[in-house]
């Protein structure tokens, strides 16, 4: 037969080992929240350098007249 503090030990130990499982879980939850807002981010950017390029050329294009691309 197994004595109390055997059996207290083990307790503690599925307990903590439990705790560590959901403090992974969010820590996994704040990196994904965090990759997500660097790829917004990032798109934003891209999407605003794709932009003036589109312009430059179609500036050059229609010998100085802007041109307006429509968004969304």
């Amino acid at each position: 037969m197994q004595s109390l503090t055997e059996m207290g030990t083990r307790l503690f130990v599925r307990a903590a080992t439990r705790r560590q499982k959901g403090a992974t879980i969010i820590e996994y939850v704040l990196l994904a929240a965090l990759i997500g807002v660097a790829l917004v981010l990032t798109f934003e950017g891209l999407a605003n350098g794709i932009t003036t390029a589109f312009e430059s050329v179609c500036a050059k294009i229609n010998g100085g007249t802007a041109c307006t691309f429509p968004t969304q």
